[in-house]
């Protein structure tokens, strides 16, 4: 089965580069994106993280302005939240899952490990997971918890990749032009592909500004890099007029 991507921009977002790019480019701004991933290819409609309300953003520290909502985003691709049959959270970070009560016809699919670090946080990283309010968010859904790598539909798959969280997880697509990687951590394009002449910290990549463990996140940075042919960093603002993949 090959399968399409259409990116779902739900909101834009104001950030200092530094956030993105580690121990590089403080004092720059930057506009980065938020999205859900609607994945097209066999009749079920299929759902890569949900964003999340512009307020939700900025009283959290990240400036946002609201593009669509994402019933309003959804809309303009012929789908509506209630028809959604499964929908796979890249982390539990708020901005990729507050729109998750919208979608209470589906099944969501979380890494166990995920799932226990966002409900028992380390202090070095509470911040990320308002255990409060993700309760209320979770709650009454159909989840499933997965372990590690593991097919979820023919021709669609996830892929442990922690470091940016515990327990982030990369959606691996099958594609007529190869695998799409939808990165199960937040990153850009210059994560992958470091401009001309410019080096962070490590010789491949510029390693993203958040992450709970450096090494895993390089190491999962590297697995992404091998396992796709198409890799999308899933808070780039290319995607803002992007409206397939491939």
């Amino acid at each position: 089965m090959k399968y399409v991507v259409k990116p779902v921009p739900i909101t834009k977002v104001r950030v200092d580069k530094s956030v993105m790019t580690y121990l590089m480019n403080q004092g720059i701004e930057l506009e980065i994106a938020t999205y859900a991933w609607a994945v097209e290819g066999n009749g079920t409609k299929i759902l890569a993280d949900t964003g999340c309300p512009a307020e939700v953003q900025t009283q959290s520290g990240f400036p946002a302005t609201q593009i669509s909502t994402l019933r309003e985003g959804l809309a303009k691709i012929g789908w509506k939240p209630e028809d959604v049959d499964l929908v796979i959270l890249t982390h539990l970070h708020f901005d990729h899952i507050a729109y998750a009560k919208e979608l209470a016809n589906a099944t969501f699919i979380i890494q166990e490990r995920e799932y226990a670090a966002a409900f028992n946080p380390h202090p070095a990283y509470e911040g990320f997971y308002p255990i409060k309010m993700l309760k209320e968010l979770l709650n009454g859904l159909k989840i499933e918890r997965v372990n590690g790598d593991k097919e979820v539909v023919n021709g669609i798959s996830v892929m442990l990749t922690p470091g940016h969280t515990p327990g982030g997880q990369t959606v691996l697509i099958e594609s007529n032009k190869g695998t799409i990687a939808l990165t199960g951590f937040c990153c850009i394009k210059e994560n992958f592909e470091p401009p001309k002449g410019v080096k962070g910290i490590s010789r491949d990549f510029i390693i993203p500004g958040i992450h709970t463990n450096i090494v895993e996140l390089y190491e999962s940075m590297q697995k992404v890099k091998e396992a796709s042919d198409i890799i999308v960093p899933i808070h780039d603002s290319a995607y803002l007029t992007i409206k397939q993949i491939p």
